[in-house]
């Protein structure tokens, strides 16, 4: 997790902020659905007005989420939710209209859980949470018109078809 090393070369120069802005509204009416989120994910939506998207992505609270020095970085941004603080809101570099891509990473796959532990059953059910929450989201997202990969999908799909235009939502 690196915070620093975002310059032009990042292939978020097309970042709208209030594009990230809404997608962060969206994501916190879903995840904290009922309830206020803690204090420490409230202070990382304390961006300066003044800042440029690149500058906002080059330090805390965005985490640089790619390891490798020759790929374009994605970006993320650790907001939780309501039962589990590490799920991230994710801005990746795509070859799309908007230059970038919105996803939900529910950053819980990476543990090795062992199937007769005694918590088995529970993380496995925080994780099931943790993938419904990122489907909402992506899909409120997509409705809202957001880049999502779905969208860049249908887009894709439907100029490979011929009709070299953008898809209407599904």
């Amino acid at each position: 997790m690196e915070s620093s090393g975002v310059d032009q070369s990042h292939g978020l120069a097309g970042l709208r902020l209030d594009l990230l802005r809404r997608a962060v509204e969206i994501y916190m009416g879903i995840a904290y659905r009922g309830t206020e989120p803690p204090p420490t994910v409230r202070r990382r939506l304390e961006w300066k007005a003044e800042l440029e998207p690149g500058e906002l992505l080059a330090g805390p609270p965005f985490e640089r989420v790619g390891k490798a020095a020759d790929e374009k970085p994605i970006f993320g941004l650790r907001l939780g939710n309501a039962r589990y603080p590490h799920m991230k809101l994710q801005i990746q570099p795509w070859d799309c209209p908007d230059g970038f891509l919105l996803s939900a990473n529910t950053h819980d796959h990476a543990l090795a859980l062992d199937p007769a532990a005694a918590d088995a059953d529970a993380f496995m059910a925080l994780q099931a949470e943790n993938q419904r929450l990122k489907v909402e989201i992506e899909q409120a997202w997509d409705e809202a018109g957001l880049p999502t990969f779905p969208r860049y999908l249908r887009d894709y799909l439907a100029r490979q078809a011929g009709g070299g235009k953008p898809a209407p939502n599904a």
